[in-house]
Parts: structure tokens; sequence; C-alpha cells
């Protein structure tokens, strides 16, 4: 216990805590590491260490808890409010929010202006593709989201621009020294714009923190308590950051599980868990193991298979709930008939088994295989959602209106600037908007401000000239009310006076259901944004255009899910992280598909498509479904496959398909995978099943997203995903 908190008892019978979280929840002197198993109650463990914390009479606003995503952040705050009343104040955030809220504050003294707005994936890639045409590589545009991977994964490691250059120049790699050139572009074009993108919301952040000694030390006295969630996820920025915020007071908790670490080609460092007590040899080690999610039978298969991870703490989840029904591994002839036998299997759940759709999900390892899927529920009218293809805010017509709305509180946007400053057409063609784009450079002067120019800009047509006049009048014209009109107020008038919801209305002669889409997501828009008001209002917090856009962008394609929905939900496994549901199939289990390019990836990728399978299985509270196609189609040829060899070590029974009796199952109890191909690498022989032997000539990318091209002897020249290539090393 910390030798300045005087615990409040009164508290601890109400929080209804088994030993092990009671151990933990009181724990506070010094560092202290949960390792928190799947389904055993962290959340509950962190919002009543908060809550006894409150108890004690620790100011709310000592406290910072970190999430990983802004429905945990909402999670946690409502927890804790039913537990202690509080008048709030606690800092609750994602990392990605905090590092917005501290550079809103204190950004200006580096150099970052506090109406930044923040760019999404989407936004980022066309800054970068931006960047490599003014480099004179727009011909390598389709590589933009190669070099976006790579910036982002700079960023991770806290390498800015101009350290990255300096390594590529030690190294002398030619490819390495055109992704600094264009990492130090892109940066350039960001500042330009205003804006940062995620990585920066951490890197901005720590160099503050480095570089202002004050606010350093102003943050590190206030956060007396500094928590971290799903810490197993947390990269080398993020761990700088709170090694940083936590080093005065110490009291750092981190909660986490080496085995749901899944986010490694995202930039998460496993290590930062793995190795906590090296970072802190003072800490203290709780592990939660009653798992209050799932059936024993579930339960034992996923530990099963966990073990077989050589890089992991030792942990047995375990439950005192029933034994329940055995998970079915369930074969299949192709990935349709597995689709069609999936959907089979559901609408038995639903009809005899008291389940509703709601209650079941569909995981896969690659969003292409959603497609059997959904035609399979299509086709026997079972109702589903897809989660993780096309987000709200990601349609044309909402980012559209988006793009606006960024310009009103930001006109250095430059990206928003031209997705909208022809739409609806303002016979503001293409040649235009290159000739303002090339007066800009040479000028040296912001885009908005060469666009106000346009008079002096050289081979316009006057057609062009009047339509950036509009676009620019009619920009001015709503902006006069944006400290006065409410955000849902502001939308209405850009919708209306930019002539966008006409152009959409118009659209229904030529397409009626498009226009009706869209007619109907711009309304939902607008609903969206008077739901924020109605929340801010509530909180008693100002609804301000600013806040909203920035809660948008931080919004992750959970956070928006709808569980309530009557419908199957189809995911990826990785998004199905910190999910439950009562019966879950998780399909696709086949060598070089789940685990992924098995036959090529080393044992670090291998543990990780282990722990991946693993997160997938503890995501089943009462029933599991692992299905598996002897045969898949890729690409437009069939290939055989072989189960995977997280079945065989899950150690369940295995059927055919479809489920006739007994004497069809059998017990797989050994499996040996077959023997690791050497990694298919440029300049290496290879042997492909149609197109005979050939040369890699090339090869991009890394981990899931990796493409080698390849000439064959027959003068064929081909690019393949590497995961899906049906290449042999010769």
């Amino acid at each position: 216990m910390s030798l300045d908190l005087n615990l409040n008892p009164a508290l601890l019978p109400k929080l209804g805590l088994n030993p092990k979280q009671s151990e933990a929840v009181q724990y506070f002197a010094g560092p202290l590491l949960i390792l928190a198993g799947a389904g055993t109650g962290k959340t509950k463990t962190l919002t009543s260490k908060i809550a006894l914390l409150i108890a004690s009479g620790v100011s709310p606003s000592r406290i910072l808890a970190i999430t990983f995503t802004n429905k945990a952040a909402q999670e946690m705050q409502h927890r804790v409010g039913r537990l202690v009343p509080y008048s709030g104040g606690m800092w609750i955030h994602t990392f990605h929010a905090l590092g917005a809220r501290v550079l809103r504050a204190h950004g200006r003294l580096i150099g970052v202006k506090n109406d930044f707005v923040i760019y999404d994936d989407d936004d980022q890639k066309k800054l970068i593709s931006l960047a490599m045409e003014e480099l004179g590589l727009a011909e390598e545009k389709n590589k933009a989201s190669m070099y976006l991977s790579i910036v982002s994964r700079a960023k991770d490691d806290l390498l800015d621009a101009a350290s990255y250059m300096i390594n590529a120049q030690a190294v002398g790699d030619e490819a390495r020294l055109k992704a600094a050139r264009i990492y130090l572009r892109y940066q350039k074009k960001l500042v330009e714009a205003g804006a940062l993108d995620f990585g920066d919301l951490i890197v901005r952040t720590v160099e503050l923190l480095n570089e202002k000694e004050e606010i350093r030390g102003y943050f590190q006295e206030m956060f007396q308590y500094i928590l971290v969630d799903e810490y197993q996820d947390t990269n080398h920025a993020q761990y700088v950051l709170v090694k940083t915020l936590s080093a005065k007071h110490k009291n750092l908790c981190v909660v986490g599980d080496p085995d749901q670490s899944v986010y490694g080609w995202r930039g998460a460092d496993i290590r930062n868990i793995m190795e906590f007590e090296k970072d802190f040899p003072d800490a203290a080690t709780v592990v939660l193991e009653e798992n209050y999610r799932s059936t024993a039978r579930i339960l034992h298969a996923a530990n099963e298979v966990i073990k077989h991870n050589r890089n992991r703490r030792p942990k047995n989840l375990w439950t005192k709930a029933d034994h329940g029904e055995p998970p079915r591994v369930m074969e299949f002839g192709n990935e349709n008939e597995e689709a069609r036998g999936v959907v089979e299997e559901i609408r038995e759940l639903t009809n005899r088994g008291g389940l509703g759709y709601n209650d079941i999900a569909v995981f896969y390892r690659t969003n292409n295989q959603s497609r059997a899927f959904e035609e399979a529920c299509r086709n026997r009218r079972v109702p589903y959602r897809l989660i993780g293809s096309m987000r709200f805010y990601e349609r044309k017509e909402v980012k559209d209106t988006l793009a606006y709305l960024k310009l009103l509180v930001n006109p250095a946007d430059t990206v928003s600037l031209l997705r909208v400053i022809n739409l609806p057409a303002r016979g503001i063609g293409k040649t235009a908007v290159e000739r303002v784009l090339g007066y800009s450079r040479q000028k040296e002067m912001p885009l908005y401000d060469a666009f106000l120019s346009a008079e002096q800009v050289p081979d316009i047509t006057n057609t062009a000239r009047r339509g950036i006049k509009e676009f620019f009048d009619l920009l001015e014209g709503v902006k006069s009310d944006l400290f006065s009109a409410t955000p849902s107020a502001m939308l209405e008038k850009i919708l209306t006076n930019s002539g966008y919801w006409k152009m959409c209305e118009d659209e229904a002669e030529k397409d009626p259901q498009e226009s009706l889409a869209r007619l109907g997501n711009l309304q939902e828009l607008v609903n969206a944004v008077k739901d924020f008001e109605e929340r801010c209002t509530k909180e008693g917090q100002a609804p301000t255009l600013h806040k909203y856009l920035e809660d948008v962008m931080l919004a992750s394609q959970v956070d928006s899910m709808n569980t309530d929905a009557h419908a199957v939900t189809l995911m990826t496994v990785h998004l199905a992280k910190g999910l439950e549901f009562p019966a879950v199939f998780l399909t696709g289990l086949e060598e070089n598909l789940f685990p992924i390019n098995a036959a090529n990836s080393s044992e670090e990728d291998l543990e990780e498509e282990r722990r991946l399978a693993y997160v997938g299985m503890t995501r089943a509270k009462e029933r599991l479904y692992i299905t598996w196609a002897g045969t898949r189609r890729v690409y437009g040829t069939t290939y055989p496959n072989l189960a995977s060899r997280f079945i065989f070590e899950s150690k369940v029974a295995k059927e055919t398909a479809p489920r006739r009796g007994e004497e069809d199952v059998q017990m797989i109890s050994s499996y040996s995978p077959p023997p690791a191909m050497p990694r298919v690498g440029k300049g290496r022989k290879v042997m492909h099943p149609i197109h005979g032997p050939g040369r890699v000539i090339d090869q991009i990318g890394s981990g899931e997203l990796a493409k080698v091209t390849v000439v064959f002897d027959s003068g064929v020249r081909q690019t393949f995903m590497l995961k899906y290539a049906p290449l042999q090393p010769i």
C-alpha cells in the first residue's frame, strides 16, 4: 500500500472481487503488472481500482486511465460512476485522444497550432501521394499505402523524418533513401496543412514533454496514479509516453495479456509487457486466471493451443462454470460449402438452440473471406452486419461533407480542400487545380492562399476562376457563423449552400437507389452531430465543431458497432478483440490462411498467429465452432488445403460436414506441420503450378501486405500477394 494513501475499506465488500482481483485492486505500493487472461474481469478490476482511489480521497483529476478504444473509455467512466459518486475531472482517454488533448492545450510551445485537424488513413494516403508527385514519383503512387506503413512504423519507433533520413543514409539502401525523402516531404506537407496524423499525436506529445521541462513537470506531478489497459498492444512511442508521465510518482498499473498480443504488424511491441519487471525492478505482479466468460471445454481447447507458444508468461485459464458443449471442428469441401454449412448451423441455433442472431459471430482471418458468408446469409435470409469493411465515416458522401467542415475550422487543410474544391462541379478542372498547385509551390505559399490569388495564376480559364471565387465565397459565408451556430446548424448550412444535398437529389434520375442511400447517409450524419450535441450538453461541455471532428477521427471501427441489432456479426479476428458472443464460428483454419503464409513465416510470426487463434476462441461464451475447407479458390485458381496446425493443437474432435453421427467423429491427437519453406525473397528461383519456373525480381511490403513480382522463364511477369502465392522455392 502506498505510504501516502489511506484506503477506504468500506467500498471493498460492494465490489464482489475474487481474491486475485482484490489483491490487484488494493495494491498501491508502486508499479504493478496485472496479467489478465481473456474473460478474467480486467475491466472490473481496473474500474474497481479507480473507484477505490476516489473513495480514499484521491482527486479524480490526478488519475489517468488509458484505454485502446473510445467505447472502452466510456464504459470505464460509466462503471466508475456507478461505484462512487464523483463530479468528473478524471482523464480517461485512448492514447491518441490523450495526445490530442495535451497538444490542443500546450502544443503551441513546439509549433503545433491548437486548431490542427487529424488526418485519418485515407487523408494520409492522399497526402503521401501528393508528396510522391512533388518528388517526381507519380508513377509509383500505387505504392502509397506501403510508404504510409513505413512512415507510421517509423513514428511508432519515435523516428522523426530527419532521424529516418540519417539512418537511411548510413545504410545506403536506395529503397530506404526513397522512403526517407517521401517521409520528409509528407511531414512538411502535414505541417503546411495544419494537420497531425495518428502517429504525430503521440510523437509530438513525447517531444513536448521532452523539450519543455515545465510541461513535463506539470503532468508528472498531476498524474499521481496512472493505469493502462491492453498494455501488450502498446508500441515504443506509447511506452515512452507512459514511462515519462509516471516517472515521478511511479504509481503505474498496467493490465494486459501477452497471449492476446496480435498487433505486431501494426507496431505493437510485446516486449513492453514481457519486460515490465525489467523496466520496473520493484514492480509487483498479479495473475488473473479465473475466467467468467467461457465454458470449461472452450477454455481447455484455447489453453491447449496457446501453450505451444514459447514466448509467453505461463498461465492457465479456468472457470467454475459448467463444462458446456464441446467445441466442434467442421470440415467442408470448399469455401462456399463452408459458408453454407455455417449459415445452416446458425439457423439451427436460432430455431432450436435458444439464441438470437445478435448472439452469433463469424470470424475470419482476411476481409476477402467475408464474400462467401455474405452471399450465404443473403440466400438463406439470415440478417447480418459486416464490421470492418466500409465504415459509416468512410462513405464518400460522408467524407465529402466532413471535408467541408474541416475546412471551416482549418483552411490550411490541403487534402480536404482538394477533395471538395470542385464538388459539386464548379468548372474547376484538373488542369486548373494542377496549375494552382504549381503556383503554390513556386511562390511557397499555402494552397488556400494560392486559390484566393487565382486571378494571378496564369493559364486558368475564366470559368475556373469564377468557380474558385464561388467556392471561397461559400466557405467565407458559412464560416461567419462558426462561433455562434451549433455544429448541426453549420452542417445543414454547408449541405444546402454548397449544393451537395441537391446534387445527391439530382442523382435520383440516373440511380434512384444510390441517391436514396446517399441522402440517407447525409441525414444520418446530421443525426450523429445532433447526438453529439446532446451528449456534450449532458456532460456540461460546449458542443463545438472542432470537438466533433476530433471525436470522429479518433473513433475505432468497434466503437460504432451496434451489438443490439438483430443480425449475425461478420468480422475479422483482429476486430473481435475485446468482444464476446454466446456462439462463435472461427473459420478458414487452414495452413497458409490461418496461420497466414505459414510456410514462409518466422517462429515469431507463427506465435502471433497462434495468439490470434487464441483470441478468437476465447470470444466464445457457450459454443465454439472451428471450420476449414479442403480446397479454396484464390485469384480464380482452386488450391488444396491442409487443416491448420491450430486445429490439431486444440485437441478438439473433428467431424465431416454435414454432421451425420458419432461414427463420423474422430479425435485428432497429433499433428506434424509441413516443413517450413525458406523465405521467398528477391532473386530467389521459384516454381509456380501453372507458370512453371521463374525468379523473384522484386518484393515490397512485409507480413500480411507483402507482394512479390516474378518473371517466369516463359516470359510472363506477374505480381502476387505473398500470403496467397502458390510459389515453391527451387
